[in-house]
Formats: structure tokens, C-alpha cells, sequence
């Protein structure tokens, strides 16, 4: 097979941000991906979405705004000024570059070459790598067209916004190679087990459809962490979970996956599939000593512990060890216990399919218990009271709630199901739970708040349809520190309109492209005209002429939720199932 011009990609990006249809952009992809080679589809893969790897590899390309205009200027033999002008004119440096090369075709470089250069631009360490960036970049882009260069600038800056969410792709890979977008379900288990997008477009463009399936775990590569459900009434646990089950704490801490290879190095990934072992080496000190066997993929809490008072401490202090310096000092100050549940890999066998109490045991057996190494304290439990007992013990030991698990369920990567229900209450009564919710838009603020946002627009995600639906304004609960750190965290998000992958019927001062997400709790689930959260199913039965979705009242911030990407967001689907188990009271 011929190689393919970056142009034919270039093209597909342009279709892709003209439309906010999902169903268009699936047919896009199903029509492209046929074409191309496995290599230049695992290529794509990562370009589609803004990436040049996995996200756990955490490559970035390490270039900013001046750095860029610098390269612009250097390829196109022009100025700074004028960069910086045209610049301020549009705020888009990929709409900049293309002004500029209006009517050049470029050399016609392939995927490969220009992914190669982008590769090579990311790279560059050391001393002088920034300059060597720079002039890279510049030779690449007096390469290509206007076009090829407008989504290679941005590319690199981040700000690439096709909307392609994970799902529509591989919805798009299913209608590919199988010919039918319902076989998604194939490609997402392989997805969520080796959690790299490109190596599963690869393997099916390579080996064809009915072999993706066989994918088993590697250590060292992040499984995608399997979710919960939730219930109101701890009473409904027992119309969705028939056999055994086991009740855990739940912990309020950070959810950490630990990969254990054969050589003694040990790699920690986040729920968002990041490699964040360097900031925790009393957990890798930890697992060493503990561990027993060749290599092992668990599963735990990372809870931070007041050492003399041997009790919990609140989940924000752990985020303080979110930092690249002084690592070791930061450790000393904030003790970590690291409470381990679930056991997916041992010594080259897969436990993903074998039944919860399978993996316990293997967990127990392959690891032992330290000062920092516990097991999650849990029971089987018979009957609705033993439940309600292990929820009440749990909450005076300082955690979350509880979990409840199928004794005899697998481990589903990725998926939430009714094989783990958590259940956990706030003190004041208010709404079961609380909701992780996606920041789309902002009203600048007034008084205390002028130099930054008064209150936050959030939204609930769709992944069936790549769809986020306003369900509430935030302005309660920031603290003068998180108000005055707003416009760093959000700016670099900032659209020049609404995001065509929200719907809403609210107007911001400010649009943001989805991906921060906050942990915000509320009073109750009303019905709004303005928010549209389940807005199809609502308005089904309101008096004619009545339109709104579902919107919470008095929401409060409660944290960042740094370890969520917004596609991980509390679900519409989730919060209309609370609102109905409100209605039926």
C-alpha cells in the first residue's frame, strides 16, 4: 500500500471541525481508515485526538505561544511583530500560519514524515532544545500547505478541538472493518485494556476484526479502571446484585493502579491512565518489600494518614503531592497508607475474567501487609442490615461509604455495571452522592471577583452520542485561593463560542473547550428551562409548550477532580437514574 499525503489527513480534519453531527463524524472515520496502512492508522489515531502517544506515555511536544510565533516567523521568512499581530487579531496561530501560506501546496510529505518530525520536536532535551524546537518546527512548516501547517500549529499548541471522542472513534474503526458501527463493543474491550487508541487501530487494520478480542493485559500498560454504580437506598442493592457480595470501605483517597514487572520496577498510573510514579516512592518503597511474585497488576486507594492521630486526612492535603520537586520532603509530610482491593495480572496470566473472590485471594497470597501496604478492610455480607452495619462502621472510620461488589463478578475494564455499587451520603441530607461534573463556560465576576470568574457553568457527559449537557452553575464554595486561580487553570481552554459538542440554554461571558473537571455536591434535581440534561426524556412529560432538561440547585464546589478527563464526567444517564429515584419518593 502506497504511503498517504498528510493533505488526506488534513482533509479529514477539516471535515471533522465542520460538523458537530456524531454519526457524520463516524462516517468519516469508517470511510478514511480503510485506506491508509496499520502503521498510518495508528498514526492517526493519536493525531485525531491531538496526541502523538498514549496518554500514559505523557510525551508532549513542550512548546508555547512565543515559541510557535517564533517558528512561524523562521519558516515563512517573516517577523515576530507580524506573527504577533496577525495573532492578535485571530487568537489562532493555525488559522495565522495558513493566512500566510496562502497558495503553496506544500512538498507533499506523508503522514509518517510529518508524525516523524512531530516526534523529533518532542524530543529535544537538554541544553539549547528549545532553539532546536524551534528551527524544527519552522523546517516543517515551509513543507506543507496552508492547511497541513494550520493543524500541525495546533497540533502542538493543544488547541487541535475536533471533537473526536473515543467512543465516536471507535465507533468510526467498528464501521471500518466490520462494517457495522454496533460492533463497538469489541474494540472497546481491547481499548480498555491496553488503553492506547492507536495500537487498537492498529491491530484491527493489521489482523482484522475477529482477532481483537484475543488483546490481554501487559504490564506496564494501563488497564482502564472498571467504575461503580450508585443507589439511593442501599435496599436497591439487592434488586441488581443476586448472589454473595462483598462490602468494602471506601476510601476517600486517589485510585492508583500499580504495575509490578519482572525486572523489580514498579510503574503507578492514575484513573486517567498517567504515569505518576514519581510521586509516590514510600508506595513504591512499599509494594517492593510486600510484593511476593514476578510481576502483578493490583489495584488500591491511596489514602494520606495523620500519623499520630492513625486517622484519615482530607483527600485535598494528598494533592499537595501532585508536584515535580521535593518529592521526598512532601512525602515525609503527608504519610500515605495504600489500600490495596483488586488483583488484574499475575506471573503472565490475566485474572481479569476470574471471579472477585479469585482475585482476592490471589491479591492476599501474592502480597503481604506493611506499614504502608493494607488489604481493603471488607466482609461478605448476608442481608440488608449486615450492609447498613459495615456502611455506619465505615463512615465512623472517616471514609466515603462503602462499596458493595459481586463476590462472584469479573472485573470489567472500563465499564460501569451493577457488579459494584458504592453508596455514600453527605451530613446535611441532601442528595445521595455527589457529581464530577465538566467546566464549560464562565461569567466573570464582580466585587472580591472582578479579576476572575464569579460563578462556572458545568456540564454532564453523553458518551453513547460525544454529547455535554448543561446541568448547573457553580458560584459557591470556592475559596478566595481556588477563585484567584480560575483564569490560569481555564484561559488555556477558552473558545471563541460555545463548543459544538454542548448544548445548553444558558449564555456565558466565556466558552471553555470540556476538559476540567470539578466534584460539586447540591440540594436536588429540579427541571430548568436553561439546563438540558436529559432534555428528551423531560420534556416528554411536561404540559405542552414546556420545555427544560434536568438542573441541580444550590450546587457547591467541593475539589478538582485531577484525575478525571471530561469524558469521564458523571453521566446523563446517570444523573436522570437519581432524579427518578427522587420522583418515585
Amino acid at each position: 500500500m502506497p504511503q498517504t499525503k498528510f493533505s488526506k489527513l488534513a482533509e479529514i480534519f477539516a471535515r471533522l471541525e465542520k460538523t458537530a453531527s456524531n454519526l457524520a463524524m463516524i462516517d468519516i472515520l469508517a470511510d478514511f481508515f480503510p485506506k491508509i496502512s496499520p502503521e498510518e492508522a495508528k498514526i492517526s489515531a493519536y493525531l485525531l485526538r491531538g496526541e502523538l502517544t498514549p496518554p500514559y506515555e505523557g510525551l508532549e511536544i513542550g512548546l508555547a505561544d512565543r515559541m510557535v510565533i517564533r517558528a512561524i516567523a523562521l519558516g515563512q521568512n517573516s517577523t515576530n511583530e507580524k506573527i504577533e499581530s496577525l495573532f492578535n487579531k485571530t487568537g489562532d496561530l493555525g488559522s495565522v500560519v495558513e493566512t500566510l501560506k496562502a497558495g503553496d501546496r506544500g512538498k507533499s510529505l506523508t503522514i509518517k514524515e510529518v508524525f516523524e518530525k512531530l516526534i523529533e520536536i518532542a524530543k529535544f532535551g537538554g541544553a539549547g532544545s528549545q532553539e532546536k524546537k524551534v528551527s524544527c518546527l519552522a523546517d516543517l512548516i515551509s513543507k506543507v500547505s496552508g492547511e497541513e501547517a494550520r493543524y500541525i500549529i495546533r497540533t502542538i499548541l493543544g488547541t487541535l478541538r475536533l471533537g473526536v471522542g473515543e467512543m465516536t472513534f471507535l465507533y468510526g474503526l467498528a464501521k471500518a472493518f466490520s462494517g457495522n458501527k454496533k460492533n463497538k463493543a469489541v474494540l472497546e474491550y481491547a481499548f480498555n485494556v491496553i488503553s492506547d487508541l492507536g495500537e487498537v487501530a492498529y491491530a484491527v487494520s493489521k489482523n482484522g476484526f475477529e482477532k481483537i478480542g484475543n488483546i490481554e493485559p501487559k504490564v506496564g500498560v494501563p488497564i482502564r479502571m472498571m467504575l461503580s454504580s450508585r443507589v439511593e437506598d442501599l435496599k436497591d442493592v439487592q434488586g441488581h446484585i443476586l448472589g454473595e457480595v462483598l462490602v468494602e470501605d471506601k476510601y476517600d483517597g486517589e485510585r492508583i493502579q500499580a504495575h509490578i514487572k519482572k525486572n523489580g520496577e514498579i510503574v503507578l498510573f492514575s484513573r486517567r491512565q498517567e504515569n505518576i510514579t514519581h510521586q509516590y516512592p514510600d508506595v513504591i518503597s512499599g509494594l517492593k518489600k510486600s510484593f511476593k511474585g514476578k510481576e502483578a497488576i493490583v489495584e488500591g486507594e491511596v489514602v494520606p494518614f495523620n500519623e499520630k492521630s492513625g486517622k484519615q486526612v482530607p483527600f485535598q492535603i494528598l494533592m499537595s503531592r501532585r508536584r515535580k520537586h521535593d518529592i521526598e520532603e512532601y512525602a515525609k509530610k503527608i504519610p500515605v497508607k495504600y489500600f490495596l482491593f483488586d488483583l488484574l495480572y499475575l506471573d503472565g496470566h490475566s485474572f481479569l475474567g476470574k471471579s472477585l473472590e479469585q482475585r482476592k485471594i490471589a491479591l492476599k497470597n501474592s502480597l503481604a501487609k506493611s506499614k504502608i501496604i493494607e488489604f481493603a478492610e471488607g466482609v461478605i455480607a448476608e442481608d440488608l442490615p449486615e450492609i447498613k452495619k459495615r456502611f455506619e462502621d465505615s463512615i465512623k472510620r472517616g471514609n466515603e461509604g462503602i462499596m458493595i461488589k459481586d463476590y462472584s463478578g469479573i472485573y470489567r475494564a472500563g465499564s460501569r455495571g451493577w457488579l459494584w455499587v458504592k453508596f455514600k451520603k453527605d451530613y446535611q441530607k441532601e442528595i445521595v452522592d455527589t457529581f464530577d461534573l465538566t467546566v464549560v463556560g464562565g461569567l466573570y465576576g464582580a466585587g472580591r471577583r472582578a479579576k476572575t470568574y464569579g460563578s462556572l457553568l458545568a456540564a454532564a457527559y453523553n458518551p453513547k452520542i460525544n454529547k455535554y449537557y448543561s446541568f448547573t452553575k457553580i458560584g459557591t464554595g470556592f475559596t478566595d485561593e481556588t477563585l484567584a486561580e480560575l483564569p490560569k487553570m481555564l484561559d488555556k481552554y477558552k473558545l471563541k463560542e460555545k463548543s459544538k459538542l454542548l448544548e445548553t440554554g444558558m449564555d456565558m461571558d466565556v466558552w471553555f473547550e470540556p476538559k476540567v473537571v470539578l466534584e460539586i455536591s447540591g440540594a436536588e434535581i429540579t427541571v430548568s428551562p436553561t439546563h438540558t440534561v436529559a432534555k428528551d426524556i423531560i420534556e416528554k412529560s411536561l404540559p405542552a409548550g414546556r420545555q427544560g432538561g434536568l438542573a441541580l440547585r444550590f450546587p457547591r464546589f467541593l475539589r478538582w477532580r485531577e484525575d478525571k478527563s471530561a469524558e469521564e464526567a458523571t453521566t446523563v444517564e446517570e444523573i436522570y437514574d437519581i432524579y427518578k429515584m427522587g420522583v418515585k419518593k
